[in-house]
């Protein structure tokens, strides 16, 4: 199949997940109710808790994407992040004020369209840049000049280069003062400037369970543990002999066992996934907030990945924050 085909057949495919999508949001969204003022079209991009977008990282890639996608249209651009948290909590409306009021969103289904709209590129054989052209192609052709509220569910991908998203993130985005002071604490702690390592194990060490994923036996959690520590040594003395290095990863045991290295640094605290800890805690969320803008001032940033781990976006989301270096090492 062709792009076009594959454009063609796609947005027929998502025209009918949407339709099925307002059909189980019934119960949000009624007639009787009520109406709010709304005179230009409005995209409101959505964290709720209805529809999971993802991990922060994918949460932020769909945010940054529907910015630019309203900048380039001229649509008012707003986002409703408050499921687990509230996002203006840690990252707050910079040089654009994307925030709405609770109070101006409408659940009118007169006035309003639920649109989930998700990477899947990857499953199709797809490239990022075409499952963007036909992201944008999709929306083009659902998103009319009219008096209506359009609330947009994804973790799309617009800003595929770091160049671009690194524009768009810092229009968006200034850390607020407990995590600007939490970033400034750990910096101080590194001492200088230092490189970062990103580790995604899941449920394989069993620090916690996420979904189906596996746990191995303790046998070889012990031989991931060591290979994957061994990596790390090999990759400090062979490219970054004295320099410091974070790392940063989803298992709090994998991180006290690499800790005692001396030229590792860990960032204090739990570990937890947006998509799996539903707790509205504003300290237990904080670390991933510091996790993303810590990496995202390091000097180079690698994804380490080897049998059952999971190959995470994370690292490149944070990369992409402030155009630095990123290199994937799968082993």
């Amino acid at each position: 199949m062709n792009f076009q085909g594959f454009l063609l057949y796609n947005c027929g495919l998502m025209k009918l997940r949407i339709r099925q999508k307002a059909h189980s949001f019934k119960q949000y969204y009624s007639a009787s109710n009520p109406k709010q003022q709304i005179d230009a079209p409005e995209i409101v991009y959505m964290a709720d808790g209805r529809i999971s977008p993802g991990g922060l990282g994918d949460r932020l890639h769909g945010i940054v994407s529907l910015y630019l996608y309203c900048k380039k249209k001229g649509y008012k651009f707003k986002a409703n992040f408050c499921h687990p948290f509230r996002l203006k909590d840690y990252l707050l409306p910079n040089r654009v004020d994307w925030d709405i009021d609770p109070e101006k969103l409408s659940y009118n289904s007169g006035q309003t369209k639920v649109i989930p709209l998700f990477c899947t590129y990857k499953k199709y054989g797809m490239t990022v840049e075409d499952e963007a052209k036909y992201q944008r192609t999709f929306l083009d052709s659902f998103i009319k000049k009219d008096k209506k509220q359009y609330h947009i569910y994804t973790n799309a991908h617009f800003a595929y280069t770091s160049e671009v998203y690194s524009k768009a993130f810092h229009e968006l985005f200034m850390p607020a003062e407990p995590l600007e002071e939490a970033i400034t604490q750990n910096k101080e702690k590194i001492g200088g400037e230092y490189i970062a390592i990103v580790l995604r194990f899941q449920s394989l060490l069993g620090d916690f369970k996420e979904a189906n994923f596996p746990t191995l036996p303790v046998g070889q959690q012990e031989k991931l543990m060591e290979k994957v520590y061994g990596k790390i040594q090999e990759l400090y003395s062979e490219r970054h002999k004295g320099q410091k290095v974070l790392i940063t990863s989803d298992s709090r045991k994998f991180l006290d066992y690499v800790s005692p290295l001396d030229y590792v640094y860990t960032i204090p605290g739990r570990v937890v996934h947006l998509t799996y800890t539903p707790d509205h805690d504003y300290t237990l969320h904080l670390k991933s907030f510091v996790d993303l803008m810590m990496l995202a001032d390091a000097q180079k940033i690698y994804l380490l990945v080897t049998g059952d781990m999971f190959h995470s976006g994370f690292a490149q989301s944070a990369s992409f924050i402030n155009d630095k270096p990123y290199e994937e090492i799968i082993f």
